[in-house]
């Protein structure tokens, strides 16, 4: 019994360790590095899925976790000298999309995703997908800040499904 339940954790280690290992060989975006377990500073490595096709592109922006400046305009928020980054990257021609976001110190954050379909640089609310932290249900409007934002206090994993118009509300293609 002892052998047996020493072999269930070995290769459980050994899944855990090769998914790992895959997840870093395919972390996108230009702060690709800050994710790595060498890097030191807050990160998050935002794991994007249920893509409706291949086609477009993912684009991931980094906001204060306050009601006024969630989703406000780049402008806006890099006037007043607030957080903002946008990292845009080609949509993985299979699986999931890994994102590297270094963050500019330890905190709490909102974030948004977009599936860019058309890769138009904006959001198409009928064609494109889009999704945010903690997966908040989406009715005709945009969630609230509270329901977008992350806190982090090292590196941390966020996992993102995309939602697409249907009828009346906005849903991901599956339950995931």
């Amino acid at each position: 019994m002892r052998i047996l339940i020493s072999s269930v954790f070995f290769f459980g280690l050994l899944c855990l360790g090769s998914q790992t290992s895959r997840a870093a060989a395919d972390v996108l975006g230009p702060d690709a590095e800050a994710c790595s377990h060498t890097a030191s500073g807050p990160s998050v490595l935002v794991r994007v899925h249920g893509f409706k096709d291949r086609s477009g592109n993912v684009r991931v922006e980094l906001y204060p976790a306050t009601p006024d400046d969630f989703l406000a305009s780049r402008t806006k928020l890099t006037e007043e000298g607030k957080v903002f980054k946008r990292i845009d990257v080609p949509t993985p021609a299979d699986d999931d999309a890994h994102i590297c976001v270094e963050l500019p110190d330890f905190g709490s954050y909102a974030l948004s995703v977009l599936h860019d379909r058309n890769a138009s640089g904006k959001l198409d609310p009928f064609s494109d997908g889009f999704g945010f932290p903690n997966n908040p249900k989406l009715g005709m409007s945009k969630p609230d800040v509270e329901e977008a934002t992350f806190t982090a206090f090292g590196k941390i994993n966020l996992d993102i499904v995309l939602n697409y118009w249907s009828g009346f509300s906005a849903k991901p293609l599956n339950n995931p």
